[in-house]
């Protein structure tokens, strides 16, 4: 697709003028707008728009047990894809268009992100304990198997996902990694993310969490690891030899009161891959990655009282890794005024997302979804959640 008249970042400058995005012969008129690489939200739980709201101010292990676990106990498979088409529509509106997802009825929410035109990586979290999808975690690794035997390249595509160290057993940890290795897929999972989870981890294995996973052979390059807000130097060390990728989550960190920092400066300094998350609807509560950014940004500046740690450009890198695609705001959006430094303003003070190309193809066109409608899917929504709740 040929853009023209754009003002865009390349990943490296601003530039203005026309350039080609994909093979198409069409034509998008940029004018007055600011392009730039769509965001890849590292780390969500698509579905859980459903519970936006659900158990605040519970701390993060109380929040699982007493609020979240018990309420996916009810979830039916039409629930997961209404909760996940209303995710989906406030990724687009946000400027999303790929993201990683750990979720269960993968399969719901795999035909929503087809529905919606962007990019999914899918994977159905394994858990000792039985869930409204599975009866136990040998029974997730079948379901799981069979999913990726059916497997297709596309827009959608799946990952192994054990939901953590602190639920699942070593032998289910060591199996779903084999099972990744046999399929060619990431192997993702929470690690590191409270002080409990690695002091637990040290007391039981003499390891702290990182560690732990080395020594099992989970970590290479096709792990990604999510919020690893609790590091030593040696684990840094650990991630930096295996090529495993980490995703920082700053917002659900410091709502859930998890205490660690992620040490972004030593990761990035390594040479670890970092993206940026937002975690789940429930733990945020949004899936904004302009609010992320500006909360890691901030989050970072204030806890090494340092203003030059994790600047704008830094953060918007780390925010669109690996994106295909474009988005696209307003330049006289107040917020993006004046230009003096358009990605400070993108980071810090956000806008409105008005376009996104994905794939080759207009998704949305001046704040209108063309994929779905838009009214149609907050009705079904609304009535999934009461149906949740009642």
């Amino acid at each position: 697709m040929l853009i023209k008249n754009a003002t865009y970042y390349d990943g490296q400058n601003i530039k203005k003028g026309d350039f080609r995005h994909g093979l198409s012969d069409e034509e998008f008129d940029a004018s007055g707008k600011f392009a730039f690489h769509a965001f890849h939200n590292g780390h969500t739980h698509l579905p859980m728009t459903l519970m936006r709201g659900a158990g605040e101010g519970e701390k993060l292990h109380d929040w699982l047990n007493r609020t979240i676990f018990p309420m996916e106990k009810r979830l039916t498979a039409d629930i997961v894809y209404k909760g996940a088409m209303f995710g989906l529509l406030e990724m687009i509106k946000t400027g999303t268009s790929s993201f990683i997802d750990m979720y269960y009825f993968t399969d719901e929410v795999a035909r929503a992100v087809e529905r919606s035109g962007i990019r999914g990586l899918l994977g159905t979290p394994i858990t000792d304990f039985g869930t409204a999808y599975y009866k136990d975690a040998y029974d997730a690794l079948n379901i799981t198997e069979q999913r990726l035997k059916d497997r297709r390249s596309g827009r959608v595509d799946l990952c192994i996902a054990p939901h953590s160290i602190y639920t699942c057993s070593e032998d289910v940890l060591i199996r779903s990694k084999e099972l990744a290795k046999r399929y060619g897929v990431r192997w993702t999972t929470h690690i590191s993310e409270t002080r409990k989870e690695c002091v637990d981890c040290h007391k039981k294995t003499g390891m702290w969490p990182v560690e732990y996973l080395e020594s099992a052979g989970l970590l290479d390059k096709n792990t990604i690891l999510f919020h690893a807000s609790w590091l030593t130097k040696m684990e840094i060390k650990i991630l930096a030899d295996s090529g495993a990728s980490v995703v920082h989550c700053p917002a659900s960190n410091m709502k859930l009161a998890s205490g660690g920092v992620m040490p972004l400066p030593e990761l990035l300094s390594a040479g670890v891959p970092v993206m940026l998350g937002t975690d789940g609807v429930s733990s945020n509560n949004s899936l904004d990655m302009m609010q992320e950014m500006k909360f890691g940004s901030l989050l970072q500046k204030s806890h090494r009282w340092d203003a030059t740690v994790a600047n704008a450009y830094t953060m918007m890198g780390i925010a669109t890794a690996g994106s295909k695609d474009l988005a696209f705001v307003e330049l006289d959006d107040f917020r993006m005024l004046p230009h003096h430094d358009l990605i400070a303003n993108l980071v810090y003070s956000g806008g409105t997302v008005t376009d996104m190309i994905v794939d080759d193809r207009l998704i949305m066109k001046d704040r209108n979804i063309l994929t779905f409608d838009e009214g149609e899917v907050k009705e079904e929504f609304m009535e999934a959640a009461a149906e949740l709740l009642g």
